[in-house]
């Protein structure tokens, strides 16, 4: 196999039903020039198995095997081991376009950077593959230059597209030279530490309006619809790391201090419903207490003022965090668990 331009990194975990999906989309890819390095991260399934027959058949396929560490450690290891000129991580329970690759090529080709952003289908489905709806999320096409050109227009479909890791293609050269790598332990919020470090780092970043991954939105449970006891803490690391690459980035501060208010009212949406909607040893009172203590978070009353509600629901939402109204948030949450 000749030297590949891209490496792809593919973590699989107990996704025996959705991984011949990503595959095939990977090798049906219209550019060829690419490793496929599937990481297996201990699954205990059939997912090596089905990842095995692809590999004997094209060996542009690799199995990597490693004992469970979770999705970043998972990564690493493919990072480590990749010989590609870029890096593209994509989720094995996911799928892409068969035009991905080719489209990135040609922005290379006509404007080189460090990193590559694109659009992407928020496809709700059940779990036997139906798909219910479809949602596409994109930006406008942006060539950002850092220390030459003014950041693109931040709002808050900008800040969704930069947060994840599966709309990245990254140049292999500055993940080296920074010795980037996904922080071990974390979840929920890995990508966004991951991308912050690499927006300081990076001289380029390339927008590309094109939809081209298809996100999975299933009815079945999933890391993000757990309960995790150090949600907030977790909201908190992302806050940081967005604060970080935003001023790096340039943005006046009122931009940043309005961006940073719309992802923490979201962030601490996130922790109530993971509180109240997921099951959870916590007594009633613990739970307020918990509440409680991310309405008076420093942070929390430093922004929430900065808050722009675009909807009812967004104004009550900045009425409750501002007044700290812990039992109504209480009762809101019961009855929509419950109607």
């Amino acid at each position: 196999m000749k030297h590949p331009f891209f490496t792809i990194v593919m973590p699989v975990y107990k996704v025996e039903k959705y991984i011949e999906k990503c595959i095939l989309s990977v090798l049906g890819q219209t550019y060829t020039n690419f490793e496929l390095l599937i990481v297996d991260d201990g699954s205990p399934d059939k997912s090596r198995e089905i990842a095995k027959g692809y590999a004997k058949k094209d060996d542009r396929v690799t199995i990597l095997s490693k004992p469970n560490g979770g999705l970043s450690d998972a990564r690493n290891y493919g990072i480590d081991r990749a010989k590609g000129d870029y890096l593209y991580f994509i989720d094995s329970d996911d799928w892409i376009e068969n035009n991905l690759l080719e489209t990135i090529v040609h922005k290379i080709t006509v404007s080189p950077a460090d990193i590559y952003v694109f659009g992407y289908f928020l496809d709700t489905e059940t779990d036997n593959g139906k798909l219910l709806q479809q949602q596409k999320i994109a930006y406008k096409d942006a060539h950002f230059l850092r220390t030459l050109t003014s950041p693109p227009e931040l709002s808050a479909e900008l800040l969704n597209l930069l947060g994840y890791a599966w709309n990245k293609v990254y140049s292999k050269k500055i993940i080296d030279t920074y010795n980037l790598r996904f922080d071990k332990g974390i979840s929920l919020v890995e990508d966004m530490l991951f991308n912050s470090r690499a927006y300081c780092k990076a001289s380029a970043v390339i927008i590309i309006k094109e939809h081209l991954y298809h996100y999975i939105n299933r009815n079945v449970e999933t890391l993000i619809k757990t309960y995790h006891k150090d949600s907030f803490d977790l909201i908190l690391k992302k806050h940081k790391a967005i604060e970080a690459f935003l001023n790096n980035w340039n943005y006046t501060e009122a931009a940043v201090n309005k961006a940073l208010a719309h992802n923490l009212v979201l962030g601490i949406q996130y922790c109530i419903n993971n509180l109240l909607l997921y099951e959870n040893n916590l007594t009633a009172s613990e739970k307020k207490m918990y509440i409680d203590q991310m309405f008076q978070n420093t942070e929390t009353k430093k922004y929430i003022n900065w808050y722009v509600p675009v909807s009812k629901i967004d104004f009550i939402y900045k009425k409750i965090i501002k007044y700290r109204l812990v039992t109504l948030t209480m009762y809101l949450k019961t009855w929509k668990k419950t109607a």
